[in-house]
Order: structure tokens, then C-alpha cells, then sequence
């Protein structure tokens, strides 16, 4: 009775605010008579009228101006705030909390996050950058964005994209060899720069598909950032593996050439993780979305398939 009573209250705010009975039906979509039917049931359960109601005129009583009175603010509040709602459960509104790698943020992830938020202004995103997967939990972040696959039997990890790699160096560097290396072996004769996500070296043959790894023997540089080890390669200090996501507009422009023709490396897999008992919501789905549909518009990185996982029905 009492939510019957509050739904024709919600239905008496519309018909003053619309002026009529006929005009508060088209605006709401419902019959007229259904609208006629509704304020007499609340009119019998409030034992009072609200409404004068004729052919030619419309006016409230004294009752239903102190019920409009005490009900419009609130009743106008609630469907603000439901609609608020509806857009978060839709994916269209809210904050989203995600974690990220530094290097690959900056030179590739935040063009997409720039044009993912123009496309959706109602959506706020907090990005903590850290290449830690145990910040992770403490983050609070609805996913995080990792290179290579977790480990972790707790984390449901989605492929999002591939990321090419290349043995590169400057053309100065390569003139001053002897020889310019023609084989992954002669890469031991180099002097190397190594980052350490990367301290192996694994690469593949363009045409036949062979495969080769190793360590490369007394690196003149080892970091643990991207891009650090990419301005050493650019000092002419050695050769060094790095992601194409670092390096395309400095082999665009020529400053870094590739060092082995045949040959690069074997590309590293680029996912969205999260915690297997925590939903994604819609709007965190929506972003990765949006990331793998990007990779596939990027020469530095190929996209993966759809993935297939399961969604919050509600924020």
C-alpha cells in the first residue's frame, strides 16, 4: 500500500508539473485514463482532493498544493538520483581506479585513456602508475593493465594486445664495428644495454619461425626503466631489446636503426588483470574494451581477440 501510495505521489508531482492530466500521460507515456485511474486511488487513500479538474480548468486544491509542496523536492531528488544511478550501473558515469606500468603509460596507454574519458565525460579515472602487481590489492583499482601473464591463481587475466620488440642501435654504434652483426650470436660480440623486465633475450627468425635465447654476456648498462635504457641506445653506448611502444618515433626518424634484419623479438603479451572474486563493472569493461579495440589502429602493437568475462550487473 505504502509504495503504491508513493509511486501515485510521484505520479501527482508529474501531472502538476506538466499542467494537465493529458499532457503529464504523453509525457510520462501512459494511457490517460491510467493517469485519471491513479490520482483518484490517491486521492481516496489521502481521503482528500487535490486536483479541480475540469474540461476547461485545472488547479490544486489546498491539499494537493500542500502535498506538491512536500513532495516535489523529494520526489524530483529521487529520480535524479536514480538516474544517476542507471548511469553508473551503465557504464556511462563514475570513477574507475586503475593500475599501470610507467613506461608503457607514457609513450602508449595515455593517448588511449585521453580519448576513452573525451568519449565519456561522465567517467573519472584515478591511475596509479607502478610496474608492482603486489600494489595491486592495496590499490583498491578495479583491474591492472601488466605485460606478460600473472602467475597468480587468484587473478582472471584478460589478453588485450601483443608488443613487438626490437634489437636496435644507433647507426653511429653500428659503424663502428668491425662488422654489423648478422646473427643472434653476433650480439655477444656487442657491447649490450639490458632492462631488466627484459634481462632475456628471446628472439624469433621473420620467415622460418626459429627461436633463440640467451643472456647477453657483460651488459655496459642494466636499468630497470624502459626509457632509460632506450636514452643509453640513443648515447650510442651499445645494442639493446626494447618494445616498439618505446622506440617507434626514434626508428621513424632514423636515430635508431634495427640491428638484426631477420630477426626480433619475441613479442610480449600485454593484459587486464583483476582479482577472480572481485566483478569487473560495466564502465571498468567498457576501458578495456576500449584498449584492445585500440591496439589493433597501433603498428607498435597488434590486438588480441574479444575476451570473454564476466561483468558487475551493478556498480
Amino acid at each position: 500500500m505504502e509504495s503504491r501510495m508513493f509511486d501515485d505521489t510521484a505520479l501527482f508531482v508529474h501531472i502538476v508539473k506538466a499542467g494537465s492530466l493529458k499532457e503529464a500521460a504523453r509525457v510520462l507515456g501512459l494511457p490517460q485514463a491510467t493517469v485519471s485511474r491513479r490520482l483518484k486511488q490517491l486521492e481516496q487513500a489521502l481521503s482528500c482532493r487535490l486536483i479541480h479538474r475540469s474540461s476547461h480548468q485545472f488547479t490544486l486544491t489546498h491539499e494537493g498544493e500542500e502535498l506538491y509542496g512536500q513532495s516535489a523536492y523529494f520526489v524530483e531528488s529521487l529520480e535524479a538520483r536514480l538516474a544517476v544511478f542507471q548511469d553508473e550501473v551503465s557504464g556511462s558515469r563514475g570513477k574507475i581506479r586503475v593500475l599501470a606500468p610507467l613506461s608503457l603509460t607514457i609513450s602508449t596507454l595515455q593517448s588511449m585513456f585521453t580519448r576513452f574519458l573525451e568519449a565519456n565525460p561522465g567517467i573519472e579515472l584515478q591511475l596509479e602508475l607502478s610496474n608492482e602487481l603486489t600494489r595491486f590489492l592495496a590499490s583498491g583499482a578495479d583491474f591492472a593493465l601488466r605485460v606478460g601473464p600473472q602467475e597468480d591463481s587468484e587473478l582472471s587475466q584478460v589478453k588485450l594486445g601483443d608488443i613487438p620488440l626490437r634489437v636496435v642501435a644507433t647507426p653511429g654504434y653500428l659503424a663502428g664495428l668491425s662488422s654489423p652483426p648478422g646473427t643472434p650470436e653476433d650480439l655477444r660480440a656487442c657491447r649490450s644495454i639490458v632492462v631488466t623486465p627484459i634481462a632475456r633475450w628471446r628472439l624469433q627468425h621473420r620467415t622460418t619461425g626459429e627461436r633463440v635465447e640467451f643472456v647477453p654476456d657483460g651488459a655496459r648498462v642494466a636499468t630497470n626503466e624502459l626509457r632509460v635504457a632506450r636514452n643509453f641506445v640513443l648515447d650510442g653506448l651499445g645494442v639493446a631489446l626494447l618494445p616498439l611502444t618505446e622506440i617507434r618515433d626514434e626508428l621513424e626518424s632514423g636515430e635508431l636503426v634495427p640491428v638484426l634484419a631477420d630477426w626480433q623479438g619475441v613479442s610480449r603479451e600485454l593484459f587486464a588483470v583483476w582479482y577472480r572474486r572481485q566483478l569487473l563493472t560495466h564502465r571498468a569493461s567498457r576501458l578495456i574494451d576500449h584498449v584492445r579495440e585500440e591496439c589493433r589502429d597501433l603498428p607498435c602493437l597488434t590486438a588480441a581477440g574479444a575476451p570473454k568475462r564476466e561483468t558487475a550487473s551493478r556498480h
